[in-house]
């Protein structure tokens, strides 16, 4: 690819860490349903089966329950062919539906002394649905279907009753269990939309927070978020691991400032699409050369900023060494060599985030006057102002 096909070629997406794709998703979500009508099925071929041992037979479970069964091993079948997984949500909520219309006009005219046991089953096999409604699609929707179950629930018995001149022996038992499933389903439909409009906007506002502390291009710690953690780093008591020079318990961490080499030349040459991609690839290695508890961010431009708590600067030395080499080594684009020149410090007690910040940019300066691509580091001294600091560095 040309130097002007590479500035004409679109971005990539930006990176969004801890996100799983939607694909994932999908596969998670046909995982579940067909687990689900596995379990289904064995569990409809119970009820089927203690049914037909029942001296008075369910008429609506004897041929309700085969059918399900039928529809259950539709559902695998199409999870498993990857068809749309919206289309099952609503025949299953359609199946459900006709299972109540039947429940509810057949119970009433089997009669029977347990005609009000046998209708609030149906009222349980309600909120079961309405569950079911909630998990598989929006909430209006959901809310809509609960409310016409409900109603068709509560409506068609009484209705077949009176048409059929039949007489139930405690209405107020059946009216009393109508009431109480009209309460369960209220508290649903409460909490969706709690849950759609008050956590919902807690996460968003979450998510807003996480974008505002967080690079968009490369995914890690931007500059406001990197210092609060950073001034935690200089507060913290890291007195186990002791300092030169007697300084025992006055350790604080180490401090890198790295940049990433004669970066204009590279979007210059190959264009800023190219230059995107490399300080993405360069931020990966980072990260992956680092422990969970080192803090790494994009500082600026081209520049990184690294804090590795509890680490002096002899250890930190093998640290940046070890990130030099794993960027270099790194594989980038065709035509690109991407080296980083590294400036180090120590933290110690007393340290201001802007003095250690400029004795790390003094050393990076050095390693970049020396000809880059090296680690430079600040010898251990007294804090001093910004200004003020020593050049004093030991090249590697």
């Amino acid at each position: 690819m040309t130097a002007p096909e590479r500035r004409r070629a679109s971005a990539p997406p930006i990176p969004r860490p801890g996100v799983a794709s939607d694909a994932a998703l999908d596969d998670l979500r046909r995982r579940l349903y067909i687990g689900i009508s596995v379990l289904g099925i064995g569990i409809q071929a119970a009820m089927w089966i203690l049914n037909l041992h029942r001296d008075a037979p369910d008429p609506v479970t004897t041929y309700t329950n085969p059918l399900f069964t039928v529809l259950s091993s539709w559902v695998i079948w199409w999870m498993a062919r990857r068809r749309p997984v919206e289309i099952v949500n609503w025949v299953g909520l359609s199946a459900c539906g006709l299972v109540i219309i039947l429940r509810a006009v057949i119970t009433p005219l089997m009669g029977g002394a347990d005609l009000t046991t046998s209708l609030q089953d149906l009222y349980w096999l309600l909120v079961i649905v309405s569950i079911i409604a909630f998990l598989t699609v929006d909430y209006r929707r959901a809310m809509l279907v609960t409310a016409g179950f409900y109603v068709s629930g509560t409506l068609l018995p009484w209705g077949v009753l009176l048409l059929d001149g039949a007489t139930l022996s405690a209405p107020a038992r059946l009216a009393q269990g109508q009431l109480l499933c009209g309460i369960v389903l209220i508290t649903l439909c409460s909490l969706a939309w709690y849950r759609e409009h008050f956590q919902r906007g807690r996460e968003e506002l979450q998510l807003t927070q996480r974008l505002a502390s967080t690079d968009a291009l490369t995914g890690l710690h931007n500059r406001h978020a990197l210092y609060p953690l950073i001034e935690a780093v200089l507060h913290a008591d890291h007195g186990e691991a002791s300092g030169t020079e007697g300084r025992s318990g006055n350790l604080r961490g180490s401090l890198l400032l790295i940049d990433i080499d004669h970066f204009k030349r590279i979007n210059d040459r190959l264009g800023h699409n190219v230059g995107d991609d490399v300080l993405r690839l360069v931020a990966v290695t980072l990260k992956h050369h680092l422990r969970g508890d080192d803090i790494v961010g994009r500082w600026g431009g081209e520049e990184y900023l690294v804090a590795l708590p509890g680490v002096t600067y002899q250890d930190a030395l093998v640290v940046a060494e070890r990130l030099r080499h794993g960027v270099q080594r790194s594989g980038y684009p065709a035509g690109v060599d991407v080296t980083i020149s590294v400036g180090l410090t120590e933290l110690r007690g007393g340290d201001t985030l802007r003095g250690s910040v400029a004795r790390a940019d003094t050393a990076l300066y050095e390693a970049k006057r020396q000809g880059r691509n090296r680690v430079q580091h600040v010898q251990d001294t007294p804090p001093v102002p910004a200004q003020g600091w020593p050049t004093t560095a030991s090249g590697d």
